[in-house]
C-alpha cells in the first residue's frame, strides 16, 4: 500500500481526546523551530473522516502557534479504530525506547554546529564537552581521583552523619501554591518568577542534568523564590542499591544549590517499607517539605484497600521529620484522611484542562 500525501487546512484537522502523549511549550518551541529552519518535512498521520489525528500532536500544536494554514497530512484509513489507537500509543513508545551513540552524536554536532543551532531544536550543545575523552580534571582534585569519572567527583563529596552518606539538607521557610515545572519556567513571566516555586514532579530523563551538570542552571533557578529539590525515583523494582543512590543525588544536588544561594524545599519520596531505612535521611525536622502523588495513586500496592504505601510512607515521613508544611503536588488520596498542614498544588495538567476549557 502506498501512502500519498495530503495537504488540508490545519481547521480541518480533530485532536485525539484521549490521546496520552503530553507536549511541554519547551518540546513545542523545539518543532517550531525545526520547521522554521527546516520545513515542514514530516506529515501528520490522521485517520477517518473527521480527520483524527493519530500521530503528530505536537507538530499540529507548533503548526497552529506558527499560524500555518495548509500542512502536510498522510491518511490511515487502512487501520481499524482499535488499530489506529494501538499504533498511536505504539508509536510514541517506540520513540522513547530508542538511544544516542553519544560519540557518534558529538561528532555529528561538532560538524554542523556552524550552520545549526543545535539549542534551538532541543540539544544541550553546552553538553558536547562530554561526548571528549579528554574531558578537563581540576588541579585542585586529589591526584588519587584524578581519572575517576564519576559524576560530580571533582565539586567532592558532603561530610554526613548518616551510614549511606546522604548529605544533610538546610530547613526551608517558603510556603506558597504557586508552583512550576521547571522545564516550563518560559511560561511564567520574568519579573513574576520570584513568586513561584519551581519543581521537578516529571520524568527523571528530563532533569538529569540536575545531577551532571548543577551548575547548569543556577542563574535560572535564582530567579525563583525556591526549588523543590529533584525528584529522583524510588521505584519499588528498582535494585535496592539504585533507590539509596536516588537519595543521594536528590540531597547532593539539593545542599550543593542552598550552598548557591537557592532557598532549596527538601523533596520527600519513599518506596516500599524498607526504603524508609534510608529515604528520610539528611531531611532535616521542622522544615517545610514537598510530596508528590503523581502518577503513584492508580497503583494497588499505592493506594489500595490491601496494600497503601503512599499512606504508610506519609505518616512514617510525619512522624520522622514533624514538616511545618507540606507542599503536596498531585491530587489528595479519596480513601483516606492525611495528616499535617497540607498546601495543595494544583498540578501541570490540572491548571492546562482548566485553561483549556
Amino acid at each position: 500500500m502506498n501512502l500519498k500525501i495530503e495537504y488540508l487546512s490545519i481547521d480541518d484537522l480533530k485532536v485525539y481526546e484521549k490521546n496520552a502523549r503530553k507536549h511541554a511549550e519547551e518540546d513545542i518551541d523545539v518543532i517550531k523551530n525545526s520547521i522554521k529552519q527546516f520545513g515542514f518535512n514530516d506529515p501528520i498521520g490522521i485517520w477517518g473522516k473527521n480527520n483524527i489525528i493519530v500521530e503528530g500532536h505536537g507538530r499540529f500544536l507548533a503548526a497552529k502557534e506558527l499560524k500555518l494554514k495548509n500542512i502536510p497530512v498522510v491518511r490511515l484509513d487502512h487501520l481499524t479504530d482499535d488499530e489506529r489507537r494501538s499504533y498511536a500509543l505504539i508509536h510514541n513508545r517506540s520513540a522513547e525506547l530508542s538511544e544516542w551513540d553519544f560519540d557518534l552524536l558529538g561528532e555529528e554536532i561538532t560538524d554542523l554546529k556552524d550552520i545549526t543551532d543545535f539549542n534551538e531544536l532541543g540539544f544541550d550543545f553546552d553538553l558536547c564537552n562530554i561526548f571528549s575523552e579528554e574531558k578537563e580534571i581540576p588541579e585542585k582534585l586529589d591526584p588519587s581521583l584524578r581519572y575517576n569519572t564519576f559524576d560530580n567527583i571533582e565539586k567532592g563529596y558532603y561530610e554526613s552523619n548518616n551510614y549511606y552518606g546522604i548529605p544533610e539538607i538546610k530547613k526551608s521557610d517558603v510556603v506558597s501554591d504557586k508552583m512550576v515545572r521547571f522545564c516550563d519556567w518560559k511560561e511564567i513571566p520574568e519579573n513574576e518568577r520570584k513568586n513561584y516555586i519551581a519543581h521537578f514532579y516529571y520524568d527523571d530523563y528530563k532533569f538529569i542534568q540536575a545531577w551532571k551538570h548543577p551548575d547548569k542552571y543556577i542563574d535560572r533557578l535564582k530567579e525563583f523564590k525556591a526549588v523543590v529539590a529533584p525528584n529522583f525515583s524510588l521505584y519499588t523494582d528498582f535494585p535496592r542499591v539504585l533507590q539509596i543512590l536516588s537519595c543521594y543525588k536528590r540531597n547532593w544536588v539539593a545542599k550543593y544549590w542552598s550552598e548557591k544561594n537557592i532557598n532549596v524545599i527538601p523533596q520527600v519520596v519513599w518506596g516500599d517499607k524498607e526504603s524508609f531505612n534510608y529515604c528520610f535521611l539528611g531531611i532535616p525536622k521542622k522544615s517545610v517539605v514537598s510530596v508528590s502523588t503523581l502518577g503513584i495513586l492508580q497503583d494497588n500496592d499505592w493506594n489500595g484497600k490491601n496494600n497503601n504505601l503512599f499512606l504508610e510512607g506519609y505518616n512514617e515521613m510525619l512522624q520522622r521529620l514533624e514538616p511545618t508544611a507540606v507542599l503536596f503536588y498531585g491530587s489528595l488520596p479519596k480513601n483516606i484522611k492525611l495528616k499535617g498542614n497540607i498546601i495543595r498544588i494544583p498540578t501541570y495538567y490540572e491548571l492546562k484542562f482548566k485553561k483549556e476549557r
